[in-house]
């Protein structure tokens, strides 16, 4: 051990406690004494091997001290060459500390069991968000390749149609091309008889009609037929494949909201977003445009002069549904809206403003109001809208859900923020637009 070398207090299991008040004289009436247990090593408790002494008296294998020196040197302060007394629980880049939490080091361990015990929480927690990912891909792939199969069964069943449809289309122009076929042989089998009686009796020339009046004709009159033929089975393709069209789409698109409606949500208005002549039911489950404005507090919260409300609660991610009641209302407007939106002053509809949302207008035209307003037609008038929301893939849909029918949907969508569901009854209109909007519950 080198003379400058600072020699740490060591707590051994042989119960050594080292102190400085011990002189040699002490430990030469100790050596003085020895006895069995005095010739093991106070750390390794076996015999010396190449024994050493400390300077307070105590002797050691050279190996176990070493190995135990430099276990513990770590700890020596290098600038006072005396034990640390606190420890950083901050992760420093630098050595000044003045600023961090500094515990004693007799509470280190506790510290290092707290850290553990937060890092086995966090690891299990990134565990198990591994396998919820995990289950999620899963399920996706599984939807994939049902979607597929799906898709796939609905176009072989299109293309056997059609594939039907040009077969009978061949067949009957097949047929009607025979038939001229064999009205032309028999015409030139005719002619041809004609010719050799003309040939053999050439003074029979008077008394044959005038080749005008022969039925030359009939041959363009067959071809006519035979095109219009092609035209009628052509059509009649055409419409029995657009009904098979319609079909498949009503079956898919009703298959389509059983499913969104699995991921329905309860629903409730928040009166602090609701403008004053906004009248809500006690369950916070309708709403509709009174003729007079209730004083209420001018909260940021607060839509006006649009006649708007947003839903209670917000959603940042996942999936959610809800359904709206139009019945009676010539007016509305539904859908969801960012956390952020504008909620004073004049605020147009759309995506840019951070609206994605369905209106109905006085004269029954259905808009979707994305960047430049689309007209949707309607094949009935809406009495219940669903709305879907799936943030991951930012898209918003609408669905007829009394007709089982896809009204728009907005894709490509970036929510940056929470969404909150989105309502507008619009403005009364003496009595004529008074019916409320209604959250009705979804019938999974």
């Amino acid at each position: 051990m080198g003379s400058g070398a600072v020699i740490p207090r060591i707590y051994l299991r042989c119960g050594h406690l080292c102190a400085a008040t011990q002189s040699p004289r002490d430990m030469a009436t100790i050596g003085s004494m020895l006895s069995e247990q005095q010739l093991l090593c106070p750390i390794c408790l076996d015999v010396f091997n190449l024994p050493v002494s400390t300077p307070c008296g105590h002797n050691f294998c050279k190996d176990c001290l070493q190995e135990y020196w430099h276990s513990v040197v770590s700890q020596v302060c290098k600038k006072h060459e005396k034990l640390l007394d606190l420890f950083c629980t901050h992760m420093c880049i630098r050595s000044v500390h003045s600023a961090h939490q500094t515990p004693p080091t007799e509470d280190k361990s506790v510290w290092n069991r707290g850290i553990n015990t937060a890092a086995e929480d966090m690891i299990k927690g990134r565990l198990r968000r591994i396998g919820e990912i995990n289950q999620t891909v899963q399920l996706s792939r599984e939807n994939t390749e049902r979607e597929i199969q799906e898709g796939s069964r609905v176009f072989e069943k299109l293309l056997h149609f059609a594939q039907r449809g040009q077969a009978e289309l061949v067949e009957v122009t097949g047929a009607q091309q025979r038939l001229v076929e064999s009205r032309a042989s028999g015409l030139i089998a005719e002619l041809e008889q004609e010719i050799d009686e003309l040939k053999q009796n050439r003074d029979l020339l008077n008394d044959f009609p005038a080749p005008s009046a022969l039925p030359v004709s009939d041959a363009g009159v067959e071809s006519a037929v035979h095109v219009g033929t092609v035209r009628r089975a052509l059509r009649r393709v055409a419409c029995r494949l657009e009904e098979m069209v319609k079909a498949e789409m009503k079956r898919l698109c009703k298959a389509e909201i059983q499913r969104v409606q699995q991921y329905a949500v309860d629903v409730t208005l928040d009166p602090d977003t609701a403008h004053p002549k906004l009248v809500l039911s006690e369950n916070r489950k309708q709403v509709y445009h009174g003729d007079v404005a209730v004083s209420l507090p001018d909260n940021p919260e607060r839509f006006y002069p649009g006649v708007s409300v947003l839903g209670k609660e917000g959603f940042s991610s996942g999936r959610f549904y809800y359904e709206v009641e139009v019945t009676g209302k010539t007016e509305w407007d539904i859908g969801v809206g960012l956390e952020s939106v504008n909620r004073k002053g004049g605020n147009t509809l759309n995506p840019e403003n951070g609206y994605w949302t369905l209106g109905m207008r006085r004269d029954q035209s259905c808009w979707a109001l994305s960047s430049i307003p689309l007209c949707v037609l309607l094949d009935e008038r809406l009495q219940r809208v669903g709305v879907y929301v799936d943030v991951e893939w930012g898209q918003v849909s609408f669905y007829n859900v009394f007709t089982a029918a896809h009204i728009y949907s907005f894709t490509g969508c970036l929510f940056s923020e929470r969404l909150f569901p989105y309502f507008n009854p619009r403005r009364n209109h003496s009595g004529v637009n008074s019916a409320p909007l209604i959250i009705p519950p979804v019938n999974v």
